[in-house]
């Protein structure tokens, strides 16, 4: 299993930092970066879609270079952009630039933008994680990703994978969760306190089943 080199990520980060571009790094599950990240898996950033001229300019400059997306030919809607794959083929860190936070849809997969309440909150509520004194990153506050956890986890996953029950469990008592059921509402709506009561008790694994069959909307 080949990894992608630390010092290479650490410098990237640093870079970006040092740039004043806004990102957001929307995860860092089993805390892949900086240095367990396996060669040709991407790092998702959230990014503005004003800025896209910025970013491409900034990743030219540093040698990276627009590739073909495996999602590109799927369906996007409500103003959803098109996801973008750059990739530095020197030191092999791909990214997945995100214009907006989006998931699947259940009927046909097409890609949906969380509710603007979201999108809005992630930008305005962003933290800096200083993983030590050598590498730190913005990313989404405690409660939205929280939020875009679970979203992701039931839209675009279909399951609950380990690493993203590891970082929701861990996030739950850091969040505010009056905030959380206000934003969760205008996604899961009537759902919204069986969702967190199964999460509570750590009943993950019947959480998309229950969400699939709820009838009492």
């Amino acid at each position: 299993m080949n990894l992608v080199n630390a010092q290479e990520i650490i410098n990237t980060f640093n870079l970006l930092n040092e740039s004043k571009l806004n990102y957001i790094l929307l995860r860092n599950i089993d805390n892949e970066l900086p240095s367990n990240l396996i060669v040709g898996k991407d790092i998702d950033i959230l990014v503005h879609k004003k800025d896209e001229k910025e970013f491409m300019s900034f990743f030219n400059t540093h040698k990276y270079q627009k590739i073909k997306h495996p999602h590109e030919n799927n369906i996007f809607l409500y103003g959803v952009n098109k996801f973008q794959f750059i990739h530095n083929q020197s030191n092999s860190i791909l990214f997945d630039l995100n214009f907006q936070i989006a998931v699947r849809s259940l009927d046909a997969g097409q890609w949906i933008p969380l509710d603007q309440m979201i999108q809005e909150s992630a930008w305005e509520n962003r933290r800096f994680e200083k993983v030590n004194d050598k590498f730190g990153y913005w990313t989404l506050s405690y409660n939205d990703e929280f939020i875009t956890l679970i979203a992701r986890s039931i839209f675009d996953k279909r399951e609950f994978q380990q690493g993203y029950i590891n970082r929701i469990n861990e996030l739950y008592s850091n969040i505010d969760i009056d905030d959380v059921v206000e934003k969760l509402n205008m996604v899961f709506f009537k759902f919204t306190p069986y969702l967190l009561e199964m999460i509570k008790d750590k009943d993950f694994d019947n959480i998309i089943n229950k969400y699939l069959t709820f009838k009492e909307y």
